[in-house]
């Protein structure tokens, strides 16, 4: 841990426990950093191989660095030198040569996370972020500086288990910087509030008819547009999204009911009871029979 007066500077530096690796998700670096106009970067005693200016640097790990005052610049291989606002997250990948720092017209606070496992590197494979898109914008500020700040009190307190606690945390941080990612998309597409206005309506709909298309055009949008912007918010396309608060219901019917397989499958919008049989199984692993019987026994 170390504390530099001068800068206004905290981090540490972890260990790594085999019990930690197979967390799934483990931490490397907590910190926070305050620079005012003019001061020098990066700060004293900080590891050289963690030095993000001159020739630049290559980690063997990922890092969320997030920029909540002042501005600077970032480079990456292979990208153009971009500048850097408040408000504003470098996503660094393992193996990825960068540098970066703050402007010496105005310093910069930065707060970081370092972190590997099997976890990130699941979300990597799935394309979840993209390393040709290392600068995020933050749609929920406020909740990212009191995370970041929690990460440092516990890192302060040596918390128990502060290592699965941080990467709990920091797994948080990463769905806000997705959530961020999927309200920048197409500007051309229906806007949040309208899929999530959808959703309520297909919550509200789940034993009564509802014609997607039909919904759509209340919303004074095309269909297809909808559609694009309702797989990409949620990642199911309006259908097979309200196919699933379709069976989630039957699964409470089913439990909590003495209703028929057949009146339960009508009651969730399936007029035929086989393919709701089928899809049940499919979804759920047994017929809907099965489960009800389960469920008594339970």
């Amino acid at each position: 841990m170390t504390a530099d007066k001068q800068g206004q500077t905290f981090y540490r530096y972890f260990p790594v426990a085999k019990r930690d690796q197979d967390w799934g998700l483990y931490i490397t670096t907590v910190g926070t950093s305050q620079f005012g106009p003019g001061t020098s970067y990066p700060p004293s005693g900080h590891p050289r191989q963690y030095s993000p200016v001159s020739v630049g640097r290559l980690l063997s790990e990922y890092q969320i660095v997030y920029i909540s005052a002042g501005g600077g610049w970032f480079k990456a291989e292979g990208l153009a030198k971009q500048k850097i606002e408040a408000g504003r997250v470098l996503f660094i990948f393992p193996g990825v040569r960068h540098s970066y720092a703050p402007s010496t017209s105005t310093g910069w606070n930065e707060h970081w996370v370092g972190f590997e496992g099997n976890f990130i590197r699941g979300l990597m494979r799935h394309d979840f972020f993209d390393p040709r898109q290392p600068i995020l914008k933050v749609g929920n500020e406020e909740k990212l500086l009191a995370l970041f700040n929690e990460m440092i009190e516990i890192t302060h307190n040596n918390s128990p288990a502060s290592q699965q606690i941080l990467s709990a945390m920091t797994i948080n941080i990463l769905a806000l910087l997705y959530s961020g990612l999927q309200s920048n998309g197409a500007t051309d597409e229906p806007g949040m509030k309208v899929i999530q206005e959808a959703i309520v309506r297909m919550r509200e709909s789940a034993e009564t008819p509802l014609d997607i298309e039909e919904l759509a055009h209340k919303f004074h949008v095309s269909y297809r547009s909808f559609r694009r912007a309702f797989a990409r918010h949620t990642g199911l396309s309006p259908h097979r999204y309200l196919q699933e608060i379709r069976l989630a219901r039957a699964r409470t019917l089913l439990s909590q009911s003495t209703l028929s397989i057949k009146e339960i499958a009508l009651r969730t919008g399936f007029e035929d009871t086989q393919y709701f049989c089928r899809m049940f199984h499919k979804k759920v692993g047994m017929a809907p029979t099965a489960f009800r019987n389960a469920h008594k026994k339970s």
